[in-house]
């Protein structure tokens, strides 16, 4: 009879229960988030999601008009080092960020990394050049981008019934967005070449906020909402640090230049958008997977027109209902419970 030493020894396979192997099959399993699809959602999860929602389609305008007067290298700094300060009443103490960073540094380095100096270079570039009917025609293709990601992670099932809510709203907001291009008028050459440059940089920043949203809701299940939002905060602002020392040489003269409209809409991203916003997102991932968190985020750039059209006497064009209707049905069909169902049983 061979024992479980012995067959170790020999290089065969444990069998099941034996011990060998037991700690390292439990440590795999506990790195990875429990599937929401198998259990009951809270409610709490999409009251979360209708907030973020609301908050986060303000965000482009605020950084564009802060972006155009202010050094790119420094608004990344100031907004999430001050958002770290207004996270720090609310963590209860530094325990579970100690442990967050003790425990999992290595992946905390790479979400803080996709979240601050990788998108904030792309995303506040891209800002500075294009318009933001584009930012959001952009970032309407992050739910793909998460699906892949968090499927391909081991973090979420094939769940190939979610594809379809997912292209109808990528779908929905570029008949938004094409609608808004053909009904606009043409620039000039340079404007056209800034905006085909902000174009270009929009897929950095898509595909890196992409990544940052897939590979943070494993820690956001494993530390929690606050705690992670936090050290993300953290060494995302001290990867800035040097960034932005690179970039002093030449802020100077803008910060002579820049108008109290500038400041002002960089202290509203840090004190008050970029905390709630992004810490209703994690709230909201610990309860939703990742890729119908970022497919319900997609309603915050049919928001954005919706308020031009309420608020500055903006046409309400056909491609506006028609694009809005096929965002919403996505938003629809990813929550509907049936495909809660399919995923459970994996896709």
């Amino acid at each position: 009879m061979s024992t479980p030493a012995a067959r170790a020894k020999q290089g065969r396979p444990s069998a099941p229960g034996d011990g060998i192997g037991r700690n390292d099959r439990a440590a795999e399993v506990s790195s990875r988030p429990a599937p929401t699809t198998n259990r009951a959602i809270d409610p709490r999860g999409y009251v979360y999601l209708g907030i973020m929602i609301f908050v986060g389609s303000t965000t482009s305008p605020f950084a564009q008009i802060a972006v155009r007067q202010l050094p790119v290298s420094l608004v990344p700094l100031l907004r999430f080092g001050f958002a770290a300060a207004c996270l720090a009443p609310f963590l209860g103490g530094l325990d579970a960020v100690k442990r967050l960073f003790r425990e999992d540094w290595r992946r905390l380095a790479m979400v803080a990394a996709c979240c601050v100096p990788i998108n904030q270079w792309f995303f506040l570039n891209a800002a500075r050049l294009g318009p933001n009917s584009h930012v959001g025609l952009f970032y309407a293709t992050v739910p793909l981008i998460v699906w892949i990601l968090a499927w391909r992670l081991g973090d979420e099932p094939l769940n190939l019934g979610r594809l379809g809510g997912i292209v109808a709203s990528i779908a929905g907001v570029l008949v938004i967005g094409l609608g808004n291009a053909l009904g606009g008028e043409s620039g000039s050459p340079a404007q056209t070449r800034a905006v085909m440059l902000a174009d270009l940089l929009l897929v950095g920043a898509v595909i890196s906020w992409g990544a940052y949203v897939a590979l943070s809701r494993p820690l956001i299940v494993r530390h929690g909402a606050l705690p992670v939002l936090a050290g993300t905060f953290l060494f995302g602002f001290a990867l800035q640090i040097p960034i932005a020392v690179v970039g002093s040489p030449y802020w100077p003269a803008m910060l002579r230049a820049a108008t109290p409209s500038a400041w002002i809409s960089l202290a509203i991203l840090a004190l008050a958008i970029t905390p709630l916003n992004l810490a209703l997102q994690n709230l909201a991932l610990r309860q939703i997977d990742a890729s119908q968190v970022a497919t319900f985020s997609n309603v915050a750039p049919v928001l954005t027109v919706v308020w031009g059209v309420s608020f500055f006497d903006e046409p309400l064009s056909p491609a506006l209902v028609v694009g809005g209707l096929l965002t919403l049905g996505g938003v629809i069909w990813t929550g509907r419970p049936g495909q809660a169902a399919r995923a459970a049983k994996g896709g």
